[in-house]
Order: C-alpha cells, then sequence, then structure tokens
C-alpha cells in the first residue's frame, strides 16, 4: 500500500531483536559484576582477660572462735557443739566446747595474740603432761585443744585421730599461720620460709697469659788451639 513501508525480510528483523535482547543481558550482568560486594565486617578481636587473683585466706587477729568452729564444719568435719563460755578471768574471752571423734574438742578465743601466747608459755618440743589435753593448737590469738584432759598422762591418738589431727592443721593453716603444736605425738606443721633464690655463680676471672720464658744463649764453643810448629 501506498505510504507504508515493510520489511521485506522478516527473518532479518527476528535477527536484530535478538541481538538487542543479548546485549542487554551482556549489560546486566556485567552492571552486577562491576558492582563491589559488600566487605564482610570485621571480627572483634578478643580481649585478653587479666588473670584473677588467689584471695589471701588468711585472718588477721582477733579472729573469731565462731570463724574457727565455721571453717571445720564447713570442711566436711563431724564436729559437734555442745556449749559455750568465757574464762573466769575474762581469758579466754569465748570458748566453744565442742566433740570431734569422740573427744572434746575446744576452740578459745583470746583477746589477742600476745594473751594467747602468755596463756600458752609452751617450749619447744615440750609434751604436755597431767591434766593437759594429748593435742593443741595455736594460731593469731586462737588455741584449738583436742583429746581428754583425765588420767596420769595423755593418751596417745591412735591411727583415725591422728590422720584426723592432720586435717585440722590443713584447715587451721591458711586461716591461722604461722601454727604452734603441743601434742603427745610427733605432728608435722606446714613450712612457709621462703625458698632462698640460688645465688649466681661467681664471674671466673681471665687468668694471665704466661710470659714466654727466654731461652739461655748458647756459651760460644771454644776455638782450637793451634799447635806450635816443630
Amino acid at each position: 500500500m501506498p505510504g507504508e513501508m515493510r520489511d521485506s525480510n522478516p527473518l532479518t528483523s527476528r535477527r536484530i531483536g535478538r541481538w538487542l535482547a543479548l546485549g542487554l543481558v551482556v549489560g546486566l550482568i556485567a552492571a552486577a559484576c562491576s558492582s563491589q560486594a559488600p566487605s564482610p565486617s570485621a571480627t572483634p578481636s578478643a580481649t585478653p582477660v587479666a588473670p584473677t587473683p588467689t584471695p589471701d585466706p588468711h585472718l588477721v587477729a582477733p579472729v573469731s572462735a565462731d570463724v574457727i568452729f565455721r571453717a571445720f564444719t564447713g570442711a566436711g568435719l563431724k564436729v559437734v557443739a555442745n556449749n559455750a563460755g568465757s574464762g573466769a578471768s575474762g581469758e579466754p574471752v569465748r570458748s566453744i566446747n565442742a566433740t570431734y571423734l569422740g573427744w572434746p574438742l575446744i576452740i578459745s578465743e583470746y583477746s589477742s595474740v600476745k594473751a594467747l601466747l602468755a596463756a600458752t608459755p609452751w617450749k619447744d618440743a615440750e609434751l604436755p603432761g597431767q591434766g593437759e589435753p594429748p593435742i593443741a593448737l595455736t594460731g593469731l590469738n586462737i588455741l584449738v585443744t583436742w583429746g581428754p584432759t583425765t588420767g596420769a598422762i595423755p593418751p596417745t591418738p591412735d591411727d583415725a585421730h591422728l590422720i584426723a589431727t592432720r586435717g585440722l592443721i590443713a584447715i587451721m593453716d591458711p586461716l591461722l599461720w604461722p601454727l604452734r603444736a603441743r601434742s603427745i605425738v610427733s605432728v608435722t606443721l606446714p613450712d612457709h620460709t621462703p625458698t632462698p633464690s640460688a645465688s649466681p655463680s661467681p664471674s671466673l676471672k681471665p687468668t694471665a697469659t704466661p710470659k714466654p720464658t727466654k731461652k739461655p744463649k748458647p756459651k760460644p764453643t771454644p776455638k782450637p788451639t793451634k799447635k806450635p810448629k816443630g
């Protein structure tokens, strides 16, 4: 028809459309590849945790007898309290009378370390005598006595009571050290003496190099004597 233009080749129009569509897809892929991916968020570095210092369990005088009683029971010892009281002269200011493994156990609280030392003027390696308990332990202002006070001499602890004595010392030592002991048998107390650091070995001084010995000069050989002519 006049005034209308038609494509004389329908196949060419289809190819052009395909190429345009393909170009559009390629352009979209290129745009997607050129866009930068979001960078991953940086992982926060772990903050180093400072080591927690070990608290010092050592008590400061004056220590209450109730604190030591609770330390015994808190450690699992079957210590049964019977009653409490004080000394006739005011020292000790408080005593807890208890029973442990069939023996009387008394925790006595003195007003000060000086007052306790005045009441227990023990000498080294001195054994308890008649009317005294077989085991006595002191630390700061606390005195712990264990065992019967009847009989001509204090009874000797059997194996069970010896093991239990070590348990009492193990509980008391961190709280009341340095401990003192007066016992009918030998008991070992923890040693808190610091180990001396090894002293550095003295540096060796360089030995002087001996001077070379001078060799004596050889004596000149005497010339032969000329014989007289005959």
